[in-house]
């Protein structure tokens, strides 16, 4: 980026000369753009279209369900004592938890009338407005907070005294926007990050500043002009097909701060400048219906776990594509989340802006039929490549493969570049754990480290991001080489599609010559895993992971795992000679690490002599029917 310095005076607050940087103005934004800005409230909802969701409401059934969680939600939070921002910096948690009471108390408001929630609104709104900071340590923290305050100002400014709007405008300039250009606060460049941090901070603080450009016109130019400039660094996160490298959980956050910002710009311009047409974004909603597995739990891989709640992102991506099936995930969740979504807790998914979701759904989609979906689904490359195939649509009995490829030395990676998931008969018996969370490791001493992609990093020491927690292949005990990517291409040769395979050699240079890995989901719901190596000047031990829950019973060359009553066997197809074994690894092994009850991997270890072709395969049979096919009748990778 081109840098353009000059001396920028803040506050007496701030009272500091800083650097700070100009982005050139937006080619898609003019003076006139500026000029023409509607009156609030203009986030999200324009006063149609909250006189419009009026209309909705008493002729729509899923938009009755939708605001009957939301003013549940509000009535709850009006028995709650206020969170005492006044006395305390705000922390991610309570900045989530005052975003969802300050947008739920002020939907329920807009619809109902009821002065009780505009009062309890009003009271949150100023508690966050005398807090002493909005933690801009950790940005995204601020970016929360700042989301907050702008929906509450935006959405109620014709029922606020000029005296309030002030306040809140105010506090929105001084503990956000003006705070955002300091260069101590742009923690880990997140202005140009491709991850959830360049999303989430670059869309929060256009959307303060889309919130108070009556206040701070040129300010809000400024910080509108940074995000627009920046914000294709995220977008470019989703190229080609729509796959986030940082798996589904920070998927959904990244993604939807993306569409905030999106929608911030179409309310006050009557245009987002394109910035969902980045290349893969409007395609992202498919990934995530892909990686969803028949048990409703996704194909979690880095730092996301296999949960996923309540994103109301989806709806939009609904009325955006018209597709009724992309909002099928959450209406699944409805009824069997109803306590989760009504309470007050500070939430990792974004069910906290439920009320945004009811703004986004289109009642029309339910006159539409879902289109038939693919059963093999791949990235097309990216910068994690991944790939799904399964063996039908709605079977909760289906066969679900999950492959993860490309490189653990990203943000939130782990070392799982081949690594797998597995489910069948409504069991998932390959799995991969996600992240434990963060605060043991920041107890015990790895918080510098957390999130620290280097080779020598302790985030690696952490059991669920190192190596010996996930579904690979390993050789002598060595943990992968972050910055090699292995690439995923699909097969070609119709005896083993559908299929992919992935050239892991990069992942482990120095390690052995060569290393390749293929996946082939067969027409007996059976998965067929295939790895080979060729080993240097020395000789190699090998070892071959697979993690479950599963009760776990070893034979000669066979595995049986058994699980609420159904099982699945483990065939080993090898000429070597080979040397099974099953570890507990539920308890913590080390002190920064979370339990894992029931949690066991099975190894398979080969000592291979150097320099020498080698092969093993698995097929993992859910019909208890296969047989061991022959080593020698194994089809070679490279004819794949």
């Amino acid at each position: 980026m081109t840098a353009l310095a000059f001396i920028f005076y803040f506050s007496p607050t701030w009272a500091q000369e800083q650097i700070a940087t100009t982005w050139p103005t937006s080619s898609c934004l003019t003076e006139s753009s500026w000029q023409k800005m509607p009156s609030h409230p203009r986030l999200f909802a324009t006063s149609k279209r909250w006189n419009d969701l009026k209309s909705q409401l008493k002729k729509d059934t899923v938009s009755q369900k939708l605001f009957s969680l939301v003013k549940e939600r509000a009535e709850n939070v009006l028995q709650l004592p206020l969170l005492g921002l006044a006395t305390k910096t705000a922390s991610h948690g309570t900045a989530r938890q005052i975003q969802g009471r300050i947008a739920g108390l002020s939907m329920t408001y807009k619809i109902t009338g009821d002065k009780r929630f505009l009062d309890r609104v009003v009271n949150e709104m100023s508690d966050l407005a005398s807090s002493p900071g909005w933690n801009p340590a950790h940005f995204l923290t601020c970016s929360e907070a700042t989301v907050a305050m702008s929906i509450g100002l935006d959405w109620l400014y014709d029922d606020l005294t000029i005296d309030q709007r002030k306040l809140f405008a105010n506090a929105i300039i001084e503990k956000a926007l003006k705070i955002s250009l300091l260069n101590e606060n742009n923690l880990n460049n997140w202005s140009e990050s491709g991850g959830n941090w360049g999303s989430v901070c670059n869309g929060g603080m256009a959307i303060g500043a889309l919130t108070v450009k009556e206040y701070a016109p040129e300010l809000a130019k400024k910080v509108v002009n940074r995000s627009l400039a920046n914000i294709h660094f995220a977008g470019d996160n989703y190229a080609p097909a729509g796959a986030h490298s940082e798996g589904p959980g920070y998927w959904a956050y990244g993604t939807t701060f993306y569409v905030l910002f999106a929608e911030a710009l179409r309310g006050s311009f009557g245009t987002s400048c394109s910035i969902e047409n980045a290349t893969g974004f409007l395609r992202s909603g498919e990934y995530i219906l892909q990686l969803m597995a028949p048990s409703d739990d996704m194909f979690s891989f880095a730092d996301s776990e296999p949960f996923w709640g309540f994103e109301p992102v989806m709806f939009w991506f609904a009325k955006e594509l018209k597709q009724i099936d992309m909002a099928e995930p959450l209406f699944k969740r409805l009824a069997p989340m109803h306590s989760y979504l009504v309470s007050d807790n500070a939430k990792a998914d974004a069910s906290r802006i439920q009320p945004l979701g009811l703004l986004w759904w289109n009642p029309e989609l339910l006159n539409k039929k879902a289109a038939p979906r693919k059963l093999n689904w791949w990235s097309e490359g990216g910068s994690q490549p991944q790939a799904v195939m399964r063996s039908a649509w709605n079977d909760k009995n289906a066969t679900f493969v999950g492959i993860k490829a490309g490189k653990a030395g990203i943000s939130h990676g782990h070392m799982d570049v081949g690594s797998f998931i597995l489910e069948a008969k409504g069991i998932r018996w390959a799995v991969d754990l996600g992240r434990d969370g963060y605060t043991l490791p920041r107890q015990h001493g790895l918080g510098n480290d957390l999130f620290l992609p280097t080779q020598e990093s302790k985030r690696w020491a952490i059991f669920c991001n190192g190596a010996e927690s996930h579904n690979i292949i390993r050789f002598n005990g060595a943990p992968q080489w972050i910055e090699g990517k292995a690439d995923l291409v699909p097969t070609t040769n119709k005896a083993v599609s559908p299929g992919y395979k992935m050239d892991l050699t990069p992942v482990y240079a120095g390690q052995v010559v060569s290393a390749q890995r293929g996946f082939n989901l067969r027409s007996d719901k059976s998965m067929l895993i295939q790895d080979e190596w060729e080993t240097g000047e020395r000789g190699t031990a090998i070892t071959w992971q697979w993690l479950t829950y599963a009760k776990v019973e070893l034979k000669a060359n066979q595995v049986l795992l058994s699980q609420s009553n159904e099982s699945l066997q483990l065939l080993v197809v090898s000429k070597d000679v080979i040397h099974l074994s099953v570890q507990d690894v539920g308890s913590p092994q080390n002190v920064w690490d979370a339990a894992h009850p029931g949690l066991k991997r099975i190894t398979i270890r080969i000592n291979a002599p150097a320099k020498q072709l080698g092969r093993i395969a698995i097929i993992a049979d859910p019909s208890l029917k296969a047989e061991h096919d022959a080593p020698e009748l194994l089809l070679p990778l490279n004819e794949w």
